[in-house]
């Protein structure tokens, strides 16, 4: 729960610092914007200031076109330059400074154009002497530099808070991980305590279970599914009969018949050399059996025999042994026996038998793969 919260915080510290960095971006793109329009109006005040001394000095109305140019767009820049930095309250005086200034300014570029149009030369000239335009002019650029210079400040501020953002972050992220490594340990020494108890406990119950070395052998019906299908009660006839005609071999072979399910039966023998015996004379049974049946009435077993280590309970039989005995029924021909390795070598001596290797098969649900062989037998033997 905890980590889940702390996840949540982080996701939103990322969000806000992610928003603190596209601020940080946009003040800076914002602030150039400014210092642009900064340059903008100092750069047509000089403009209108340069195109009135050319007519004062030559009366060239030719020299008054930069000065018509700035005239007509100078409002016009102060006016943006104000919407562009009226997100920083102390800008407020500045820009209320810039524009009297400004209007001073252009007016008495105006006087002294107008006098010198008039034909008055000295009072344009006396208007020059005395300073004034020097002193507004200089003024405006004061004012123009504290506004490039508060909107520079306002920028690192901005940069600073996004970098102290970015360390929080930072901060978080580590503690995320030292949290996710301390959840980890602990999550990991009580997967081992339980595993320990769990070890435990098995071997307490195995403590009190029977382990014998025995032959399993698992045989099945072919195509009984179908024949069921066909005649259920004729099956169920000949099923029973089966039985009666194996059921004595099996003791015969001294074989214990663990559990029975339908068509299949699952029989423990004291050794491999029982069991294949015991396999042999049931498909030779069978085999004699069918012989004078028609073919869609035969019945016949696959069989499959494994030997090893098996674990007995309450007269029910477990283990890995048992499972591969199971998983290779299915890899036997119709009327035939497939055996494991295992088996092959406890029994590999009885010459009436024949054995052909079908390599390592992959059988469902063991880990890994069993070695097979095909049991050549005759049947009338």
């Amino acid at each position: 729960m905890g980590v889940a919260v702390f996840i949540v915080l982080l996701l939103g510290a990322s969000f806000w610092v992610s928003k603190k960095g596209q601020e940080a971006d946009e003040a800076v793109a914002h602030t150039v914007h400014n210092e642009r329009l900064i340059s903008i109006v100092q750069s047509q005040l000089q403009d209108a200031e340069i195109g009135q001394r050319g007519y004062l000095l030559t009366g060239d109305p030719f020299y008054l076109e930069p000065y018509d140019k700035a005239v007509s767009a100078i409002s016009a820049s102060v006016e943006s330059l104000a919407t562009g930095v009226s997100d920083n309250r102390r800008q407020d005086g500045n820009v209320a400074v810039l524009r009297s200034l400004t209007t001073q300014k252009l007016s008495e570029l105006r006087q002294t154009i107008e006098h010198r149009r008039a034909g008055d030369e000295g009072a344009a000239i006396a208007m020059l002497r005395n300073g004034q335009g020097k002193v507004l002019m200089d003024g405006v650029r004061d004012v123009l530099e504290r506004m490039r210079r508060e909107e520079e400040s306002l920028m690192t501020l901005r940069a600073n808070q996004a970098r102290r953002a970015g360390f929080v972050l930072e901060m978080m992220v580590i503690g995320l991980a030292m949290l996710t490594a301390l959840m980890g340990v602990i999550a990991v020494r009580a997967t081992l305590r339980r595993a320990r108890s769990a070890e435990a406990s098995r071997d307490e119950l195995l403590q009190h279970l029977d382990r014998k070395l025995l032959a399993i052998m698992a045989a099945d019906i072919v195509g009984y599914s179908r024949m069921m299908e066909g005649d259920e009660a004729q099956t169920l006839a000949r099923l029973k009969d089966v039985r009666d005609r194996i059921d004595p071999i099996i003791a015969n072979h001294s074989g214990s018949i663990v559990t029975t399910a339908g068509d299949s039966v699952l029989v423990a023998f004291a050794s491999a050399l029982s069991a294949i015996d015991c396999a042999v004379e049931i498909q030779g049974t069978m085999a004699a059996d069918n012989a004078d049946l028609p073919e869609e009435q035969h019945l016949m077993f696959r069989i499959g025999i494994n030997v090893g280590d098996v674990i007995v309970q309450d007269g029910d039989i477990f283990g890995d042994t048992v499972n591969v005995a199971a998983r290779l029924e299915p890899m036997a021909d119709p009327g035939g026996i497939c055996i494991s390795r295992a088996v092959r070598d406890h029994i590999r001596k009885q010459r009436h038998l024949v054995f052909d290797d079908l390599g390592f098969l992959k059988v469902k649900n063991i880990a890994h793969p069993v070695s097979a062989f095909r049991v050549r037998f005759d049947p009338a033997a």
